[in-house]
């Protein structure tokens, strides 16, 4: 550190770090996720178009989508464990191919005019399950190829791509849809394939072996049993009272929006109008979501996460019960601007905040335990939502989610106004511990690599 004149010390002056798009490995991850997301996205719209289109069947749509999101209760906690244990490279190459095969063989059988419901739901399990390892890879290469005080901005933007992917791949899913119920799924396959070929160009290190995170245990070196990194995983989320019971909200709130989305559709059809309505309505969801990640990155630094909670539930409860009112298009179109603008911001500020403070070794089997409270839900929303569509209709269901949505506002705010919920957070905001090296970017094609002296 450089002595001042007056014999103090000045302080160490802090460069300013180059944009997200100036590192290579950080450019290849987000084009390949795109792609990766673009396909899930086109090929899972159309699931529930086909079931619903062609067999009329609510509760075997609601079937088909609780078979897509059934890999969030079932695979989250030992995906963790194996992400944390494997290269995350190689899990997500292997994860790209398997489901290119799988949807490739329902635009085979619809080729042939073959249709069997246990088909779509087998390949929308198969999917998922692979869309689960993919994500918990993803995230947390992140962490390895952009600086750590780069992490909400990136976090910011992978959000911000899926939600531009989903304004592009709902409505193109539906028009595809239209076209030949085969097309989505084909498209799918070759969206998989150029995912592939960008992703097998990424060279990001792999730091799980140095890190101890290859399932190892002690100083022996030895894999601990499954069930251990599980429970080590449950634990670290359990002790962190209010960050479990965020968790538990957002679990709440996701299993309403699951139900609004297949209600949605069937008023849609309902309504005689194309099944490309509901991809424009989702496209207009992808719109507000999108604006809402591109401004998640700053509410994560500026707000705290309790904060984020009570605003983002209380404004979801006063927005639901448009849906009982409005059924046009341009309303419902509306309607999910406005959730889906929040759910970006919301999702954004969550996944940083918990990025930031696990430890690196722990960042598949805690991403887990959080996709697991939070996404799993969804399932049982799919299902449940189909029989309840066929036993009671759209508006007594779409009433009972505003209802259940009020509560869970009251709920965040009677919790996070309480003290205890404010010092977990202050806690938890502090900044991490620089990495010993990180990369600095001259140019596209220059990286250096700075290391901390003192003295």
């Amino acid at each position: 550190m450089r002595k001042a004149a007056d014999g103090g010390t000045k302080p160490r002056r802090r460069h300013a770090l180059p944009g997200l798009n100036s590192y290579r490995d950080f450019r290849l991850l987000w084009t390949g996720s795109a792609l990766s997301v673009m396909a899930e996205r086109c090929s899972g719209m159309a699931f529930t178009l086909l079931i619903l289109w062609h067999t009329g069947s609510k509760s075997a749509a609601g079937l088909v989508g609780f078979a897509a999101l059934l890999p969030a209760l079932l695979v989250q906690l030992p995906a963790g464990v194996l992400v944390d244990r494997w290269n995350r490279r190689g899990v997500m190459l292997v994860c790209v191919v398997g489901r290119m095969v799988a949807v490739a063989t329902v635009a085979v059988a619809l080729a042939g005019d073959r249709l069997y419901v246990w088909h779509i739901a087998a390949v929308a399990f198969v999917q998922g399950a692979l869309t689960v390892f993919y994500q918990l890879a993803e995230r947390a290469t992140v962490r390895g190829v952009v600086p750590a005080r780069q992490l909400s901005a990136a976090m910011a933007t992978n959000e911000a791509r899926s939600r531009a992917v989903n304004f592009v791949g709902h409505p193109a899913s539906g028009m595809l849809f239209g076209i030949s119920a085969w097309m989505p799924f084909m498209s799918s396959v070759g969206m998989y394939l150029l995912s592939l070929i960008t992703l097998v160009r990424l060279r990001a290190k792999d730091d799980t072996k140095a890190k101890g995170g290859k399932g190892k245990g002690g100083k022996g070196g030895k894999k601990r049993p499954m069930t251990a990194e599980i429970r080590a995983g449950l634990d670290w989320v359990w002790k962190r009272a209010y960050f479990r019971t965020a968790l538990l909200i957002m679990a709440g709130s996701n299993l309403i929006f699951q139900a609004l989305i297949l209600s949605v559709a069937v008023v849609v059809r309902d309504s005689g109008r194309p099944a490309g309505t509901v991809g424009l309505i989702m496209a207009a969801g992808s719109v507000g979501g999108l604006l809402g990640a591109i401004t998640g990155g700053a509410l994560s630094k500026r707000l705290p996460m309790r904060h984020t909670m009570i605003v983002s539930h209380v404004a979801w409860a006063l927005v639901l019960p448009g849906t009982v009112v409005f059924h046009h298009p341009a309303a419902l179109g509306s309607l999910f601007f406005i959730t889906s603008h929040i759910g970006a911001a919301v999702t954004v500020a969550g996944m940083s905040h918990q990025v930031r403070i696990t430890p690196n070794n722990m960042q598949g089997r805690v991403g887990s335990v959080v996709m697991l409270l939070v996404s799993g839900a969804s399932s049982l929303g799919a299902l449940g939502t189909g029989f309840l569509l066929d036993a009671y209709g759209t508006r007594q269901v779409l009433i009972g989610a505003s209802v259940v949505m009020a509560v869970l506002a009251a709920v965040a705010t009677l919790v996070f106004t309480r003290r205890g919920a404010a010092l977990e957070d202050e806690n938890n905001m502090a900044p991490p511990p620089e990495r010993e090296s990180e990369p600095v970017v001259v140019s596209p094609r220059t990286t250096l690599t700075l290391r901390r002296i003192d003295g």
